[in-house]
């Protein structure tokens, strides 16, 4: 099979014309790739802009994979990168696409809920001392408790647009959860303020996207608050626990660096503004 793209858990083959395969990387958990084909699933099933789950492959050499139906399109990072004066025009796009996620509930709950799975990470970062992450996850409780669907890693890398631009699809659901939009919201802030591009990209594309995160970030919140009615400060309000949780992956050092003293930053605010937790 021919490789037509790849990351950091995965790489992307070409399975057939219509399909592709997502084939894991070594050792890469098998309960993870069952949980993104469920989740997958369950997106297509919602009607959701989403590449249809095909079959689920746990026997390839001891790395599992997944067929999904093959999608025609480019990343809007790619978009972004290529042509940076529709910044704004696909930044309001991505809010757009992440609103329409989140009109729909998952009511059977077959998700996991989101402050569970935040705070099975806070729980596991090694970089807060145990203090800082019980204020964290006291702090959690007091955040809403929502049942719409979230992706829980949307960034502009995932969601690909139609060569026309008529139509989008979402990938990597992988992080799908059932819980507040807002805080969807403010893990795709975290991502798009702090996260770096793969190491091998070359110089001048990282150059240009590190001159337009700040305006990108602006577009997408501002455009996203005035599609949803919901407020820049119930999406702060996440920031916390959001950024705290992201500690727990595997980052490069210098992303991890600028997040934990962003995190230290936020619990300092609170501590000058009597804020208990």
């Amino acid at each position: 099979m021919e490789r037509i793209g790849q990351g950091r858990t995965a790489e992307i083959y070409a399975y057939s014309n219509e399909h592709i395969m997502k084939l894991y990387r070594m050792d890469f958990p098998i309960e993870a790739v069952q949980n993104e084909f469920r989740i997958s699933e369950l997106a297509f099933k919602k009607g959701l802009p989403v590449p249809q789950a095909v079959s689920l492959i746990e026997h390839t050499t001891s790395r599992a994979g997944i067929v999904f139906e093959r999608i025609q399109g480019i990343t809007l990072l790619s978009l972004i990168i290529q042509q940076p004066e529709l910044l704004e025009q696909l930044s309001s796009k991505m809010a757009e696409c992440h609103y329409r996620l989140h009109c729909k509930r998952d009511d059977e709950a077959t998700l996991h809920s989101q402050k569970q799975i935040l705070s099975g990470a806070i729980r596991n970062v090694q970089l807060l001392s145990e203090n800082d992450k019980a204020r964290i996850l006291s702090y959690l409780t007091t955040l809403p408790d929502q049942q719409q669907i979230c992706h829980g890693d949307f960034h502009p890398d995932n969601v690909m647009l139609s060569e026309a631009g008529d139509q989008y699809w979402v990938i990597d659901w992988m992080t799908g959860m059932s819980g507040d939009p807002a805080g969807d919201v403010a893990r795709s802030w975290v991502i798009l303020m702090s996260g770096t591009l793969p190491e091998d990209t070359e110089p001048a594309i990282r150059m240009g996207f590190e001159m337009a995160r700040e305006s990108l970030v602006e577009y997408y919140i501002n455009h996203y608050i005035h599609l949803s009615g919901i407020s820049r400060e119930t999406v702060e309000s996440w920031m916390l626990p959001v950024a705290a949780a992201r500690l727990d992956e595997d980052l490069p050092a210098q992303e991890a660096e600028q997040l934990l003293k962003f995190v230290q930053e936020i619990l300092r605010r609170l501590d000058e503004s009597n804020y208990i937790i």
